[in-house]
């Protein structure tokens, strides 16, 4: 009985009609304004990374640190590029399922697991960095509370990235529970 008053309810929606060129100019990704953001910020990124390991050895004396702390670096850098552009794909690639309760589970499931992955990818990143800049460094008294404050900010900017993805996740399952009227 629910499932005909939704269908009733549907088909009285007064909606204005669109042509098939204004349909394909919405589902375009160059318009699309979500993936337009992430294109965007996802495009800083990548240039910062990249512009970051084209002159962190000249820079930041990478000639100087040990062979390994550079690995770590770069691997690090890298797999944050990597994880980045997989995470665009993700959000560029169209639905999936049988129906939107399935379609919407799966997303729910990818999503979960990419904010998992992005908030312990940047936390490798900032220990590669920060292994990176402290592998050759004496410590005194100054350093150490130096240290304790880069610490600090990185595990405020952890927190926030965390809060941000569990924010989304949280609205996702809404969403879900809205759809599936639980």
């Amino acid at each position: 009985m629910e499932n005909d008053a939704l269908k009733s309810a549907w088909r009285g929606v007064d909606t204005p009609p669109k042509s098939s060129t204004e349909l394909k100019s919405i589902m375009q990704e160059r318009t699309h304004p979500v993936l337009k953001g992430i294109r965007r910020q996802l495009t800083i990124e990548i240039v910062g990374f990249t512009g970051f390991l084209l002159v962190y050895y000249d820079f930041f004396d990478g000639d100087r640190k040990p062979a390994y702390a550079n690995v770590l670096l770069v691997s690090a850098m890298l797999f944050v590029i990597i994880h980045n552009s997989m995470g665009y794909m993700l959000t560029k690639r169209g639905i999936e399922g049988n129906n939107i309760k399935q379609s919407l589970e799966d997303r729910f499931s990818k999503m979960k697991t990419y904010a998992m992955v992005s908030v312990v990818t940047r936390m490798a990143a900032a220990a590669c960095l920060w292994f990176f800049f402290v592998s050759v460094m004496k410590f005194d008294t100054g350093r150490y509370w130096m240290l304790v404050v880069v610490v600090l900010l990185v595990g405020v900017q952890i927190g926030i990235l965390s809060r941000i993805w569990m924010g989304r996740i949280r609205r996702m399952k809404e969403a879900m529970d809205d759809f599936s009227g639980g």
